[in-house]
């Protein structure tokens, strides 16, 4: 065991405090803006431009997956993750941003300001109901992610880690419900900032440390060949699971969010553009640190990788820096946990509440309940962090794979397939569910086949057969018209 609270000072204490006293800031300040109706709540009256784009995009695509997650993976497997997994990332993402993203900003109508409305829209309300239900799921990885976060705070203070939980969950939960997108707007904006400085020194501080990092591949392969090699020693059945796991943000309702909120589709090519190019130079990072932790910490990192890769970081970083990459970390917690907790108040109120049980809701109702659900649900993820104590990289596969394996299909095929039904989207999403839960649960992935490709296949056969056998001529002038 590593003891943190014995090279953590004052001046790293200061960093985080007043961190966080700014994101409450910022929460109270947008609060009023935020309240106005549920367009104003969740996409922030669609008025985003490319700078405010950009530290929004960034912080939703980058987690403490990106960089406790990354680093566990750095760690186990090496720079193999980089060429089976972030090198695909960054190139599976580029139609998301030069054209997806523009598609559904200008072309979807005003209504739609979340993903089952974009079913709705696309296909029927019964398939908004089904998209609606199988989101809630997925929220569990917001637990995991509040387990990196609290984990560091309880390493660095000595505190309970619960306390920990407790704590960054709670704040969380305060500024998303005060300010919605337009506050996460703003403090996003703060957290690409913290994250960009804290991957530059944490670089830097790595290299001065080994002498270069091309003896930090010397000293990696020494413990494991595989870790310096493009494969790692994987077989092609998991290389290809890891590189569809790169198409999981095409599912992902952060991602039709943010693109919701933007004022036109020409600001989502250029920010999120310069996203992608951040995106390899921070994950680059990031696993590289975990490679280093293993080689100065192995026997701490064979108990526990995330421990190890904090261990690098307070051996690499100076006094100060330190505390400023664990606000780096919380940053990347607290923009994606925010943004989910937002997405699932949404969710329940807006597109079930009043979807389909109350639909005379007014907006200020609107507005309330979500906030409402907001705190149930916070409260509840930090509850779940028992689940994922053992490390993030499960419960990305799980929550992240579930999104990929049942909603790409009618998500693409609704927006370009021409000859696309309400009942394929429908059928396609439902039994796409229950697929993945025969696939991954009962069956557990017979001839090693990963449950999302199994599933990717299996939902366009259904909804291809599907469509053919539901279109006809009223389908098609809807199309056209």
């Amino acid at each position: 065991m590593i003891d943190f609270t014995k090279i953590w000072s004052g001046l790293d204490w200061g960093i985080i405090v007043v961190y966080f006293l700014l994101i409450i800031t910022v929460g109270l300040v947008m609060r009023k803006r935020a309240s106005k109706n549920m367009k104003s709540f969740f996409v922030a009256s669609r008025r985003l431009t490319i700078p405010v784009l950009i530290g929004v995009g960034a912080a939703s695509w980058i987690d403490s997956w990106s960089i406790v997650g990354l680093a566990e993976c750095g760690t186990t497997m090496g720079i193999c993750i980089l060429f089976i997994y972030v090198i695909p990332n960054t190139i599976l993402r580029l139609p998301l941003a030069l054209w997806i993203g523009p598609f559904v900003r200008d072309k979807m109508p005003d209504w739609v300001i979340t993903m089952p409305d974009l079913m709705a829209y696309m296909y029927s309300k019964k398939t908004k109901l089904i998209m609606a239900i199988g989101m809630l799921p997925p929220f569990l990885y917001e637990a995991a992610l509040l387990t990196a976060g609290g984990q560091v705070i309880a390493y660095v203070t000595g505190i309970n880690m619960w306390v920990a939980f407790g704590i960054l969950g709670v704040i969380i939960i305060f500024y998303t419900s005060l300010s919605g997108l337009w506050g996460l707007a703003v403090t996003d904006m703060m957290q690409f900032i913290v994250m960009s400085v804290a991957a530059g020194v944490l670089c830097l501080g790595m290299y001065s440390h080994f002498g270069g990092f091309a003896t930090l591949f010397e000293q990696a392969g020494a413990i494991n060949p595989n870790l310096i090699t493009i494969s790692g020693g994987n077989n092609m059945m998991e290389i290809l699971s890891w590189a569809i796991g790169a198409l999981a943000m095409y599912a992902n309702s952060q991602s039709y969010q943010r693109f919701g909120s933007s004022k036109s589709g020409g600001d989502i090519k250029v920010s999120y553009s310069c996203i992608m190019l951040f995106g390899i130079f921070f994950s680059t990072i990031m696993v590289l640190a975990g490679m280093a932790a293993l080689v100065e910490y192995p026997e701490v990192a064979a108990a526990s990788p995330s421990e190890a890769f904090w261990g690098i970081v307070f051996t690499t970083l100076p006094i100060g820096l330190r505390g400023l990459f664990v606000a780096a970390v919380l940053s990347a917690v607290m923009s994606t946990v925010s943004a989910d907790y937002l997405i699932c108040g949404a969710v329940v109120v807006h597109d079930i509440f009043k979807g389909f049980i109350k639909p005379e809701l007014g907006d200020k109702a609107e507005v309330k309940g979500t906030r409402i659900v907001i705190w149930c649900v916070g409260i509840a993820m930090i509850i779940a962090t028992y689940f994922w104590q053992d490390g993030i990289s499960k419960a990305y596969y799980y929550c992240g794979g579930f999104q990929v394996a049942a909603f790409i299909v009618p998500l693409m095929f609704g927006l370009f397939y021409r000859r696309k039904t309400a009942a394929a989207g429908f059928w396609s999403l439902l039994l796409t569910i229950v697929m993945y839960a025969v696939w991954q649960f009962v069956l557990e992935c017979p001839g090693g086949v990963p449950t999302n490709l199994a599933c990717i296949i299996f939902s366009a056969l259904v909804y291809v057969i599907v469509a053919k056998l539901t279109y006809k001529k009223e389908d098609a002038k809807k199309i056209a018209a």
